[in-house]
């Protein structure tokens, strides 16, 4: 059986409004971004919720997704404050997905009523078909970010649905 080629999809980083709406005008599929907290990449100026939900409904409008990254290890002391995060972007910015790497995030999510897909960042170190696997089974999962760092042979063998021994 022949298998269909898929298109692949453009997904940009945004940190800043000007990146998120050149993103927008070059015709991406998608825009990955974080809030001034809870996000891996400190070092964008990220967003507010006001700014985000802004964006949102203008990336919406041109038919873009919007991914939030909530990609942080979780403290205990800041579970209130990620849930009400995670509140606020389910009533007013409405993202069709947040990117995670916290295990803990996985029941939050939910919890808060968030409804969009949940992404796997990379930085949740999915390296081996047996985590695939496991998150499959598990955890509310739409994607899984590879490390990077891992080779083309690498990927397909995660990829690789296993074998019965």
């Amino acid at each position: 059986m022949e298998r269909a080629v898929q298109k692949p999809s453009i997904l940009a980083p945004a940190g800043s409004k000007p990146s998120f709406l050149a993103a927008l005008a070059a015709g991406a599929d998608a825009v990955y971004c974080g809030l001034k907290s809870f996000s891996a990449r400190m070092e964008a100026q990220n967003f507010t919720l006001e700014e985000l939900a802004s964006l949102t409904a203008l990336a919406h409008d041109k038919g873009t997704r919007v991914y939030v990254t909530l990609n942080t290890l979780i403290k205990p002391d800041e579970l209130d404050a990620v849930g009400g995060i995670l509140d606020q972007l389910t009533r007013h910015v409405a993202p069709d997905a947040v990117i995670v790497q916290d295990l803990a995030m996985a029941a939050l999510v939910r919890q808060t009523g968030f409804a969009g897909e949940v992404h796997w960042s990379t930085l949740s170190n999915m390296s081996f078909a047996a985590a695939l696997k496991l998150v499959a089974e598990k955890l509310p999962v739409h994607s899984v970010v590879l490390p990077r760092e891992l080779t083309v042979d690498e990927m397909k063998a995660v990829a690789r649905p296993a074998r019965p021994p």
